[in-house]
């Protein structure tokens, strides 16, 4: 005779554990939809709202076919939007949608057990977009409410189960912690991240462009992101010298300048006739997307990233997370005279540019005989005497912008006088460049470093004077201050440096957005350098004050296992000499006993459960309600012949409420 395998039925999530893992799925793809394309987020947020429709309303749950439908329509937005299902973006965009997928099919406790542990790999993913403290902070909240779910999905919990969910939801966190510190601080670490594979170079980040051309620079003068930061070994320069050099222009078309080609000269052109002054620092620059890096005004050594010629810096690769780098300075440099084929290649012009008018205005500097330098103090001086203005929001300029600032709107940004300038100096025989960079820097008292942001975005130039070789040149400081539109655009602005000027704000209130701009920024410096920036080098140094600095590999392999295993050895003791409630449901009667006593109705020698609530409930009739639910859970837990597994977590719930007191 065959004998027939029982098979028990699957649980059934109730509608509470589905509405809690959907939420849950929602708060975790929330920072991940900004950073893709809108179409896959449209796709999600359908199927969110599909599954938050079907919570209600059980009739819209879509059958296996739809499913199959929606699954190949998702595929086919994600191809048609990255041509891929790889990569950073196109692997992420596939997860998202394959995870809001599943929350279509939450038939048994085991689809939302899968659902919530997918849940955990896309927090994962996240930090592949973005490693901040706040993005930390709100994911750990997020994983944690995942756990407790996942708590509550394997009977943990009873009915009123938040609470027991997320108490031990935190005993699991506070078991973890030890041994996630030791594999921290002793796993061997990586020269780059896992996940930098190369398969996503598309994404820009903020940063300059190799360009400049009127509304280039401007779009970073009102971005308040931060462009790095700042700590200087010694005293920091005055504001007025906190120019950060970062690209060197060569090349114009009458309205674009661009880094051009200019003529190679070799290891030389590195060479300073006279550098004093010298000042080190550290920079750590945001993700730029870029190669280039940003120094102090003039950049003369450098750690870890390249000095090229112009005293520029360039990375060995894009930056795509956040790098540290040192740099030497020298404030009061004189660099020598250039080839003559880099001095022809600093004076071209395109002809068909140059007007009468700005011809003439050339040729009045130079009335005379008047020397260079001369006639760099006479451009200066004419933009600070005729009516130039400084303004974020400048008119719009035809087809030959240079002139038509000059002498028509006469209303523009840094780069508007830098593009004028540089210009008028070639004309008048003066080879120019212009340098895109930063000016200023904010100190941040709290973190004892300087903060630069993308709001302090600058544009200058650079002209060769015999004798002296290339000397920086602002013209927008020449502007008279009378003339500076700060009602605008810019009085929205921090101040840190002589373009920028006083806020019409109340002082008390700038102080305070100062300060706690100030704070936020320092927490997340504290961030990066003791986490996100925790190389090989700072673990060989920690290693070395421990007194371990001679281990190799091996050894350090050793320890992280030898210290691995201690930890959880000390942790598993730990929870197996905790005390154990051996009678959970005892407990529990007891603990009911003794708020009756309190209130002179403690159960009498030889009293039974059922007995004593009899007698409470006829000497109390205002305490029958919470009496008989407690008996009704308490007695057939205790003696029925199948106890409810979450009966101990619903008289918990019970007792919680349970506060009986005296008549007066």
């Amino acid at each position: 005779m065959a004998t027939e395998r029982a098979h028990w039925p699957e649980p059934v999530p109730d509608r509470l554990q589905r509405l809690w893992l959907t939420l849950l799925v929602i708060a975790g793809a929330l920072p991940l939809l900004p950073r893709l394309d809108w179409r896959i987020g449209a796709f999600a947020s359908a199927l969110f709202a599909l599954r938050l429709l079907a919570l209600r309303w059980h009739g819209v749950q879509p059958g296996r076919w739809l499913l199959v439908l929606l699954t190949l329509a998702g595929i086919a937005n994600c191809l048609h939007v990255y041509g891929s299902l790889s990569g950073r973006q196109g692997g992420a965009a596939l997860f998202l949608t394959m995870l809001t997928l599943k929350l279509l099919e939450l038939h048994a406790r085991r689809d939302l057990q899968i659902a919530a542990i997918l849940l955990g790999f896309l927090v994962v993913v996240q930090f592949l977009f973005d490693q901040s403290l706040g993005l930390a902070l709100y994911l750990a909240l997020v994983l944690g409410a995942m756990l407790a779910l996942l708590a509550d999905l394997n009977g943990a919990t009873g009915a009123g189960r938040f609470r027991p969910a997320l108490t031990t939801t935190m005993r699991l966190a506070l078991q973890a912690l030890p041994l996630t510190l030791v594999l921290f601080l002793l796993f061997p670490r990586l020269s780059a991240p896992l996940w930098d594979l190369g398969l996503d170079a598309e994404q820009a980040r903020t940063g300059f462009s190799d360009t400049m051309e009127p509304g280039a620079v401007s779009e970073l003068v009102v971005n308040g992101e931060l462009a790095f930061r700042v700590r200087f070994e010694a005293t920091p320069p005055p504001p007025e010298q906190r120019y950060w050099r970062g690209l060197v222009l060569w090349q114009t078309d009458g309205r674009r300048w661009t880094v051009g080609e200019p003529p190679r000269t070799g290891p030389a052109s590195l060479a300073l006739a006279a550098a004093a002054d010298r000042l080190d620092y550290e920079v750590v620059l945001e993700p730029t997307d870029r190669r280039w890096l940003f120094a102090l005004d003039l950049p003369v050594a450098a750690e870890g990233v390249v000095l090229a010629p112009d005293h520029l810096l360039r990375a060995s690769r894009a930056v795509e997370s956040a790098l540290r780098y040192r740099v030497r300075s020298a404030l009061d440099a004189r660099t020598p005279a250039p080839s003559a084929a880099l001095r022809d290649y600093a004076l071209r012009l395109p002809a068909a540019t140059i007007t009468p008018r700005m011809r003439a205005l050339v040729a009045s500097w130079r009335g005379e005989g008047a020397d260079d330098q001369t006639v760099v103090r006479r451009a200066l001086a004419h933009f600070n005497r005729e009516a130039f203005h400084y303004t974020l929001l400048p008119p719009p300029l035809g087809p030959n912008p240079v002139d038509a600032f000059l002498f028509e709107t006469q209303r523009g940004f840094c780069e508007h006088y830098a593009s004028s300038f540089a210009t008028l100096m070639r004309l008048a025989g003066i080879p120019s460049r212009v340098v895109l960079g930063y000016l200023g820097s904010e100190p941040n008292a709290i973190g004892g470093y300087h903060m630069v942001w993308q709001s302090d975005a600058h544009a200058w130039v650079e002209v060769l004077l015999p004798g002296r070789g290339w000397v920086r040149v602002d013209p927008t400081a020449a502007v008279d201050p009378s003339r500076i539109d700060n009602q605008t655009a810019s009085r929205l602005l921090g101040a840190g440096n002589p373009v920028r000027f006083e806020l019409t704000q109340d002082a008390w209130l700038a102080r305070l957005a100062r300060g706690a701009r100030q704070f936020t920024d320092s927490i997340d410096a504290a961030w990066q350098q003791w986490v996100l920036d925790f190389s090989a080098e700072d673990q060989l140094g920690l290693l070395q004050r421990l007194g371990l600095g001679g281990l190799g590999e091996y050894g350090l392999a050793v320890l992280m296992v030898a210290t691995f295993s201690l930890t959880l050895g000390a942790v598993l003791l730990g929870l197996a000499r905790a005390p154990r409630d051996a009678d959970p449901l005892g407990a529990r009667h007891a603990r009911f006993c003794r708020r009756l006593a309190r209130i002179g109705l403690a159960p009498r020698p030889g009293e039974g459960p059922q007995d004593h609530g009899r007698r409470v409930i006829a000497a109390r009739p205002d305490l029958a309600a919470p009496v008989s639910r407690f008996l009704a859970l308490y007695l057939p837990a205790r003696f029925g012949p199948a106890p409810d597994p979450r009966a101990v977590a619903r008289l918990d719930a019970l007792l919680r409420g349970f506060r009986p007191r005296r008549r007066c």
